[in-house]
């Protein structure tokens, strides 16, 4: 069992104190605590965090602060007994209380026609889960368009493509999944970082896509630009094109995916199939 300190407000004599008891990191109830809160004025709160809380011993232990502090309590707890130990004790101490979970849980389980798993650990693997897709993305962000390869070798998934051919969409969306993905640009008149081939080659995916539609593409962007290049330029991009497809002869382990009118869901499950073989959730 472990328990924090959160200070909402200023410390002073009108302090009041509430409990958050958890059978998990109690993040459930912080964040309700805190939406709760948020409807007071200049209240002084001090928010006293216990998480890991899965026997009826620590249940006293912490209900008999409570009741020495004048303490409110708010407890998610997915095991029936304790939920209920719970009450019993509250209400024996005359300690104001409130359960997160249980009413919502126990409606369910009337509506599904099922029992619930009692077990807090699930929690923690949804928590665990979504953390690691916040690393995926932040991760993504970091190695956007080639503008960071320290870190290379982490990632799950190394797209290399032309401009505009949805290299930065897929890329988001598939840290939005969990992975952790680099992309980089291909530019015909600048070498590829040699850091590229250091890394496993099966993980490599470059993007193509019809010449005349990402012709179109490149078009409508530079509508936004006073400037004339060759960007848009149908031979050009052929040549472009050309380029990548000759790169993907010469290193025969990376996988090619056609972008040409897919949705960023459809190319991002075409590159989870090429380089694991089927959809899959990392996390």
């Amino acid at each position: 069992m472990k328990n924090i300190d959160v200070f909402l407000g200023k410390k002073g004599d009108d302090l009041k104190r509430i409990f958050i008891i958890s059978d998990g990191t109690g993040q459930s109830a912080i964040n309700l605590m805190r939406a709760c809160l948020i409807q007071f004025e200049e209240q002084n709160v001090r928010l006293t965090i216990f998480s890991k809380v899965n026997t009826k011993e620590q249940i006293e232990s912490i209900l008999d602060q409570a009741r020495e502090q004048k303490a409110f309590v708010a407890f998610t707890l997915v095991k029936k007994e304790l939920r209920r130990y719970m009450h019993k004790l509250c209400h024996d101490y005359e300690i104001i209380h409130h359960d997160i979970l249980g009413p919502p849980v126990e409606k369910l389980s009337n509506f599904l026609g099922a029992k619930p798993l009692e077990n807090p650990n699930l929690l923690r693997r949804v928590d665990d889960k979504y953390f690691k897709r916040i690393e995926a993305i932040e991760f993504t962000i970091n190695h956007d368009d080639g503008k960071n390869l320290k870190g290379l070798k982490e990632a799950d998934i190394v797209i290399l493509g032309l401009s505009r051919v949805s290299k930065t969409p897929t890329s988001f969306f598939l840290a939005q999944l969990g992975y952790k993905v680099v992309n980089i640009p291909i530019v015909p008149e600048i070498p590829l970082p040699k850091e590229l081939f250091e890394i496993d080659q099966k993980k490599i995916v470059c993007l193509v896509m019809d010449p005349e539609v990402l012709q179109k593409v490149r078009m409508e962007r530079m509508k936004h630009y006073k400037t004339t290049s060759n960007y848009t330029d149908l031979k050009r991009i052929f040549e472009e094109l050309e380029f990548v497809y000759d790169l993907v002869k010469k290193n025969r382990q990376w996988h090619i995916v056609d972008t040409t009118n897919k949705s960023v869901e459809e190319t991002a499950r075409e590159i989870i199939s090429c380089i694991y073989g089927r959809e899959q959730e990392l996390y």
